[in-house]
């Protein structure tokens, strides 16, 4: 028999490390004495041991090995093939998230410093009800807004008949919970149908504070922000729960474009 201080060096482990993997079930040792307490281990237990110390070492959590291990799947290479393809797999998406930060932090590092968005005094808009068929992304959804509005610029056509507001619509829907959803759409008539995969949004006929956003998309959200915290407040106003919305018509030059205009609409609180 190998006491526990003998089992943990072979492997490179802390005692306190066996037993933790004996209290949560994971790896338990032979033989526990009656009187003293001491864990002793089988010479056959080394190899079980040795696959729980290899699979902890490609990232596998404690978990995970346990419900292999209560599987006797730490005895079986074929199931422990299936647990490595599906830890492998999660491995890839989460590099694949990873990478999406990092390309975005990169992107924003090469921009040339810029300043906070000057100020502004909002328009008051008693803007009409309006039909908007588009696209849907939801907060919970992978991928992005941005990828959303490249799926549907290819497809703008086959919204019609549209109403004559030359321009697209990026609608901010709150929905229970705090959850919320944008849409990316046209102006519609009642008659539109609503083509595959697509949804409609009313925005409401109301009173709303519009601002305007001047440079690329990707600074869009610090004008929005600055809106909301300082501009609105300065101008003795209050943004009232409900649909927001972007517009970008013939000033809009595209995503890109550094004078590029896209209108923004908060809804007051009368």
């Amino acid at each position: 028999m190998l006491t526990i201080g003998q089992m943990a060096r072979v492997y490179g482990l802390s005692t306190k490390t066996l037993r933790h993997y004996d209290r949560i079930g994971l790896f338990r040792p032979q033989l526990t004495g009656r009187d003293n307490g001491y864990r002793y281990y089988a010479p056959a237990q080394l190899p079980v041991l040795g696959r729980i110390v290899w699979l902890r070492q490609l990232g596998l959590g404690l978990e995970e090995i346990g419900t292999l291990a209560t599987n006797g799947g730490l005895a079986d290479p074929a199931s422990w093939q299936q647990t490595l393809q599906q830890h492998a797999a999660n491995l890839a998406a989460g590099i694949a998230r990873q990478q999406q930060v990092l390309d975005q932090l990169g992107r924003y590092l090469a921009q040339p410093e810029r300043s906070l968005p000057a100020m502004q005094t909002p328009q008051i808009i008693d803007y009409p009800a309006v039909r908007i068929i588009g696209m849907r992304w939801h907060c919970q959804d992978q991928g992005t807004i941005a990828e959303m509005w490249q799926r549907f610029v290819p497809r703008e056509q086959e919204i019609r008949p549209l109403r004559p507001i030359m321009g697209t619509f990026g609608v901010c829907q709150p929905l229970a919970d705090g959850l919320w959803q944008y849409i990316a759409g046209l102006p519609a008539t009642e008659e539109t149908i609503i083509p595959d995969g697509m949804c409609e949004v009313h925005i409401p006929a109301r009173r709303y504070a519009r601002f305007e956003h001047q440079g690329t998309v990707a600074t869009l959200p610090e004008t929005f922000r600055a809106a909301l915290s300082e501009w609105l407040p300065a101008a003795g106003l209050q943004a009232d729960e409900g649909i927001e919305f972007e517009f970008c018509g013939e000033r809009f030059l595209g995503p890109q474009h550094p004078q590029s205009v896209v209108e923004l609409y908060f809804p007051l609180r009368t």
